[in-house]
């Protein structure tokens, strides 16, 4: 039996956000060719980075230098490997933090995942390839059409599913480069709304139950699909004025799964990064709040290690910053 698609009770209140967000002026993000509204009414700003000046478990514990030239995504491998991909290169660093190896490339990725026998699929902004464990490519994927713009990737069994930001929607590929599916696109006789992205964040992953989760931005929310394309469930959260919801005109930009199966989700304007019950939407705790972080800015990509700390990509300080739960790190 098909479950429900949960839908916000105040569809009012994602207009009115809109509507208030619009009174910005729109700043042109250079490369992509997506316009994004920015907030400019300092007081209504200030009020709401005050809803996340509240106390966290977590503390940030560390940072890594990736020692790349502009990095810009990030997976973990079952062996607890993190790989960061830049410009002409990909670092791999071990459970400490240390460099352990790289790998020489062309171009500068968007965004990577690893399989469990350290198979890498690497995507570029308009096409993917495949790179064994050493680093050695191994498949060259067909460019995509109709100005694509990958920004995230996530294997499932046998599928390999991509985020294109271009064309608003998951493509659902198998592990030969063969497109056997385009998700997300509006379908009201499947109940799929439709992903809407205002601006160059689509972001996917896969929980430890194997269900696929895609961000649908421009509506503040997330939405389960199946394999065949068909929706699940969804829920969004549009409540600008309260801690347990997204802000701006397109959040949360970055997601991931704990080892435990909560969600992590990171916004961008205001940098917030929070916990999420993914099954019913119940905002649970606030990792770290915008005052650790520069105004309108956004994180390049998030990722939970095996060590279950939370990775943030900043490219305002060129580092991968650590947040950990004050137990795990020893800290008072």
């Amino acid at each position: 039996m098909k479950e429900p698609v949960r839908r916000t009770k105040h569809p009012w209140l994602v207009g009115a956000v809109m509507a208030a967000i619009g009174l910005g002026y729109f700043a042109l993000l250079s490369e992509s060719g997506f316009q994004e509204p920015v907030m400019t009414i300092q007081q209504d700003v200030d009020a709401i980075a005050q809803l996340d000046e509240v106390d966290s478990r977590y503390v940030e514990s560390a940072s890594i230098d990736p020692k790349l030239n502009d990095a810009q995504a990030m997976t973990v491998g079952v062996d607890g490997r993190l790989y960061v991909a830049g410009q002409d290169a990909i670092a791999v660093f071990g459970a400490s933090g240390a460099e352990i190896g790289r790998f020489v490339i062309e171009g500068r990725p968007k965004c990577l995942t690893v399989a469990n026998d350290g198979t890498l699929y690497v995507a570029f902004s308009d096409h993917i390839e495949v790179l064994d464990a050493t680093g050695k490519q191994k498949a060259s994927w067909a460019e995509l059409d109709d100005q694509p713009y990958l920004t995230s990737i996530a294997l499932q069994d046998e599928y390999v599913y991509v985020a294109d930001a271009g064309n608003k929607v998951v493509i659902q590929y198998d592990q030969s480069g063969t497109i056997l599916n385009s998700i997300g696109q509006k379908n009201e006789e499947q109940d799929v709304p439709g992903i809407e992205v205002p601006s160059p964040y689509l972001d996917l992953a896969v929980n430890d139950e194997g269900n696929l989760w895609v961000v649908n931005p421009g509506k503040l929310g997330m939405e389960r699909y199946r394999s065949d394309g068909s929706i699940v469930t969804s829920w969004y959260r549009p409540e600008m004025l309260d801690l347990k919801g997204f802000t701006g005109c397109c959040n949360p930009t970055h997601v991931a799964f704990t080892q435990d199966g909560k969600l992590v989700t990171a916004e961008k304007g205001l940098v917030r990064i929070k916990i999420y019950d993914v099954t019913n939407g119940e905002y649970e705790e606030l990792v770290a709040g915008s005052k650790l972080f520069p105004r309108e800015q956004s994180l390049k990509d998030m990722v939970v290690d095996s060590k279950n700390r939370i990775l943030v990509l900043d490219p305002r300080q060129n580092a991968i910053r650590v947040f950990e739960t004050q137990n795990e790190s020893g800290a008072a």
